[in-house]
């Protein structure tokens, strides 16, 4: 039955999967894409499954496998530089934050640059993942068939599963969650409220108020909101090393006033936030306030109740609504494996080094990661520090020591999110990602008194030390991008890593 599966590319002449796989990757978005990368480049048998019928994950507008929550008008929330995986540029026309459609596009060139295609079964859903008895994994598919594999590698995403928020009482009008929203146009003439305080929430609003007979927006408690340019520079432009090792204290105080500088004073209506601006993930909006200021949408407190068609919130005032759009969330969701087996709590998965649980061997995640800035240059990370896993040249410590890392989580982390759980999937990125830099560096001196006795070639690189011919493609294109970004960061304003 999987035979029959539809392989996406095999007509562009990429390479077939290997008759034998070792390897499984669920999903085949922005993170199971580099993690296909990764294993294929490190001479890996790999095989993936994707529920839809193309690359793209959440940026695949109204993606056939029924996961994305991309709307119409959306764009990423971090610019092109920070999106972009560090071995593989974006294109300048994509303007500083792509739009979905280029987001799509990319992947998909991505996918054919790396000639993944081949290796990615579609219209594949995966309904069960068990652990076998000779600890290899059990794949089961839709179609009734099933596969047994060394590893698995889980990179389904965590934004695609609803959370909705219980209120007491019932409301009698139409109710949808954000990941439902497409446009703005069904609404017209309407009275809309949207429950929520992130990014989504403060485009949505904005966007439905421009059709809707009355938009309101009711936040439960404020949010830092920045503008998403800065002195005509994408507000993420210095997001490089050195600039994001300052202090955060430091960090705070310069972006802050960057930020009042562009969008004034917060207007009245708008609860202030009782943590510093890059405690939490801030709205990249530069619309939200004006429209607040005009008008426009007008901001509500918490809700206390529904009341039929009406709402009633916590300081005591009750407006009727012919719709309520749920700008809530999402909560991590793995339908297919047991969770006596592994039970996400929310947003909190525990993971060594956000990618393994200690005690399932064999299984990885990819992606599981809610870091402020662009995800993709994270999970080619993540990709490449499960290559040199399952190549054998880095060893994953004692189920006690993994446990004793994920109880610690990064330092940095824990000064820029100290309300979060070591459980959480939120993290500063720039720490992360230094993280797993220094286990690869420690893959690579591994790898590297193996492979000097079979007489390979070597050349140095700044990055990677000495490196092989292959690697040393891989770090100039990554060290091209880098040296790029930091020369562009010092002619502006400084600012840390916080977007989608």
């Amino acid at each position: 039955m999987v035979d029959a599966v539809t392989r996406w590319g095999a007509h562009a002449g990429t390479r077939a999967a290997p008759a034998r796989t070792n390897v499984a990757v669920i999903g085949a978005g922005s993170s199971g894409l580099a993690v296909l990368k990764a294993l294929r480049e490190s001479g890996i048998a790999v095989e993936c499954f994707e529920r839809g019928s193309d690359v793209g994950g959440l940026w695949q507008y109204e993606n056939d496998n029924g996961l994305s929550s991309a709307y119409a008008s959306l764009h990423t929330n971090a610019s092109r530089a920070r999106m972009e995986y560090p071995s593989f540029p974006m294109p300048v026309s994509y303007g500083d934050f792509p739009h979905h459609s280029d987001m799509a596009a990319y992947l998909r060139s991505y996918a054919e640059a790396f000639s993944l295609g081949g290796l990615i079964r579609f219209r594949a859903s995966v309904t069960r993942l068990e652990p076998a008895p000779d600890g290899t994994w059990c794949v089961s598919l839709d179609g009734g068939s099933a596969r047994r594999y060394t590893d698995v590698v889980i990179a389904v995403g965590h934004d695609w599963c609803p959370k909705l928020p219980h209120f007491t009482g019932d409301f009698s009008g139409e109710s949808i969650h954000a990941h439902e929203y497409r446009a703005p146009e069904p609404f017209a003439g309407r009275r809309v409220l949207v429950i929520g305080a992130g990014p989504s929430a403060a485009e949505i609003a904005v966007e439905v108020a421009s059709c809707a007979a009355r938009t309101c927006m009711s936040v439960r408690r404020g949010a830092h909101v920045i503008p998403r340019w800065i002195a005509d520079k994408p507000y993420d432009k210095r997001d490089v090393e050195p600039f994001n090792r300052m202090p955060w204290p430091l960090l705070n105080l310069v972006f802050r006033r960057a930020v009042t500088r562009e969008l004034g004073p917060l207007p009245t209506p708008w609860p202030r936030p009782a943590h510093r601006l890059l405690e939490g993930v801030p709205i990249p909006s530069s619309d939200l306030l004006p429209a607040i200021r005009r008008r426009k949408v007008t901001v509500k407190p918490a809700i206390e109740q529904f009341v039929g068609d009406s709402v009633r919130f916590c300081d005591g005032t009750e407006e009727p609504f012919d719709q309520i759009i749920h700008a809530t969330g999402y909560r991590i969701s793995l339908p297919f494996l047991r969770r006596s087996l592994i039970a996400p709590n929310g947003r909190e998965l525990p993971l060594f080094r956000r990618i393994v649980p200690p005690e399932l061997p064999g299984l990885f995640f990819a992606g599981f990661t809610d870091a402020p800035g662009g995800l993709l240059p994270l999970v080619e990370a993540q990709g490449e520090w499960i290559a040199a896993v399952l190549s054998g040249r880095l060893r994953l410590p004692a189920t006690t020591e993994m446990w004793a890392a994920i109880e610690r989580a990064e330092r940095r982390t824990r000064e820029r999110f100290p309300d979060e759980s070591p459980y959480s999937i939120r993290c500063d990125p720039h720490a992360y990602r230094r993280l797993l830099r220094s286990d690869l560096r420690q893959a690579r001196r591994r790898g590297l008194s193996n492979t000097l006795a079979l007489g390979h070639r070597f050349r140095f690189d700044p990055q990677l030390g000495l490196a092989g011919d292959h690697e040393f493609e891989v770090a100039t294109r990554a060290g091209r991008t880098a040296l790029r970004h930091t020369l562009d960061a010092t002619r502006t304003a400084a600012c840390p890593s916080l977007g989608r």
